[in-house]
């Protein structure tokens, strides 16, 4: 897991795998007023899904992880919290998706909370369990971008 702030962009790049780059560019570029909700098409296999929505108590979002992409979630407007551990502290798989490259964990150990706010992202490998769209104190509208860039790419 990497978590940093769009100001830092080019620190970052200089110091994260190449493969992540087209999604840093991509967030670092993008003009998302101009930018549907949906699913976006950005290349090399890459794409981006920008949503927008009211997060939620983090008792009603389940820890997730994911095993053909590598999740860059961006938030745009908003905050939110995203719960994060390592894979090795989830519990059970209560759901897993392999078609829609997701799988749904019962319970997890440990987990950090990260504050999201407008700038800043996270990047999230397959050995990290996340669980996004938590609320901030009470629940509020957050419109968030999330690169997925495959694995091995």
């Amino acid at each position: 897991m990497f978590f940093s702030q769009l100001r830092n962009v080019d620190k970052d790049k200089a110091i994260l795998a190449k493969s992540l780059h087209i999604g840093l560019d991509f967030v670092s570029q993008a003009d998302f007023s101009g930018l549907s909700d949906g699913k976006h098409e950005i290349g090399e296999g890459a794409y981006v899904s920008i949503s927008t929505y009211n997060t939620q108590p983090a008792q009603e979002r389940r820890p997730e992880s994911h095993y053909a992409y590598i999740d860059l979630q961006f938030v745009i407007e908003g905050e939110e919290w995203i719960g994060y551990t390592d894979i090795a502290q989830a519990g059970e798989v209560g759901e897993r998706n392999t078609a829609g490259d997701l799988a749904f964990y019962k319970a997890v150990d440990n987990e950090t909370m990260l504050k999201m706010l407008p700038g800043s992202y996270a990047i999230f490998y397959p050995w990290d369990v996340h669980r996004p769209n938590c609320m901030a104190g009470s629940s509020g509208r957050v419109r968030k971008a999330v690169v997925k860039i495959p694995v091995g790419r």
